[in-house]
């Protein structure tokens, strides 16, 4: 698919937002790789994102959803499919200190996030108002509906332990799902592949400031000590297997400082692939498969992916 204006004009009828062409996606990506989407739409509003929803099923094209671009790596020959760009659902409030006649405690806080978000201005957000809940998220990046939709976690936290109702999109309606209704395990929210998160009501407790960001500060530099956080990369690739760890398990293999091309293994933590210049997405995909079948071959143990993998392969 190459950019049409008629096709353009189709798609925006009734749309609200930004709509950018000839978009080098490597641009858009934490590990600075991708190839070229033609068309990247960035809607203001949920109405704006329902019509063109709607638009791209009756022109039967497909379409990507990202937010910060991180635990994604797009392929060198980029998309055929439509991007859309979630950043302007940025809403971040607090909307009720509720107490026993509610069936909260007096010490539940209940607070809405757009999907949109940058996962680390809730944090944030959680930190200067003394809310306890997601601690373990500090030095996650994305946005909250990426987070929410991989159930992102570290430290014993997990985001899907603090979320109540979910608003999204499914098949053409906006819908409200309750807690009880998803079913998350490790590193998935529960979704199905067709649901695009809005926002998120979470339920977090009041704690105390100075306690809460202690432990806050205590996992940032234990993440700052483990971690490649200001490097070029994707965080992690695999997903642990039960009971062990994908970074132990690549170590132990010896393949730290693995190299294809300007594809690194971590010399820091052994699950992080860094772009150390000018990488691809073919060399990157080639250096996780020699992984996969090393563990494999060693361990008797086939690593999952843990960020997604999308374009033309």
């Amino acid at each position: 698919m190459v950019p049409d204006q008629n096709l353009k004009e189709r798609l925006s009828e009734g749309f609200s937002g930004d709509i950018l062409t000839d978009v080098m996606l490597r641009d858009h990506t934490s590990l600075r790789i991708g190839g070229k989407a033609d068309y990247l739409f960035i809607p203001s509003d949920p109405v704006s994102l329902l019509r063109l929803i709607d638009a791209l099923s009756g022109e039967g094209i497909g379409y990507v959803l990202i937010g910060g671009g991180t635990n994604i790596l797009v392929t060198d020959d980029g998309l055929e499919d439509v991007v859309i760009n979630m950043k302007a659902f940025q809403s971040l409030e607090r909307v009720g200190d509720r107490g026993a006649d509610s069936g909260d405690s007096g010490d539940d806080v209940r607070v809405f996030a757009q999907a949109g978000l940058p996962l680390q201005r809730l944090v944030s957000f959680c930190r200067e108002g003394g809310l306890s809940g997601i601690e373990g998220l500090v030095g996650i990046p994305g946005t909250v509906g990426g987070a929410v939709f991989g159930n992102a976690g570290s430290y014993g936290y997990e985001i899907m332990d603090v979320v109540q109702k979910v608003t999204a999109l499914r098949g053409g309606s906006i819908v409200v799902l309750d807690r009880e209704d998803i079913n998350p395990t490790y590193r998935s929210g529960g979704f199905s592949p067709d649901t695009v998160i809005l926002g998120v009501h979470m339920l977090l407790k009041r704690d105390d400031k100075g306690t809460l960001q202690d432990r806050m500060n205590e996992f940032l530099q234990m993440k700052k000590k483990t971690q490649p956080l200001g490097e070029r990369s994707a965080g992690c690739i695999f997903k642990n297997p039960p009971a062990e760890s994908a970074a132990r398990l690549i170590d132990e293999a010896g393949y730290k400082g693995m190299r294809i091309g300007d594809i690194e293994i971590s010399t820091l933590h052994a699950n992080f692939f860094i772009n150390k210049g000018q990488g691809s997405a073919g060399d990157f995909l080639a250096l996780m498969d020699a992984v996969i079948e090393g563990i494999g071959r060693m361990f008797g143990i086939i690593l999952e992916p843990e960020i997604g993998v999308i374009g033309k392969r």
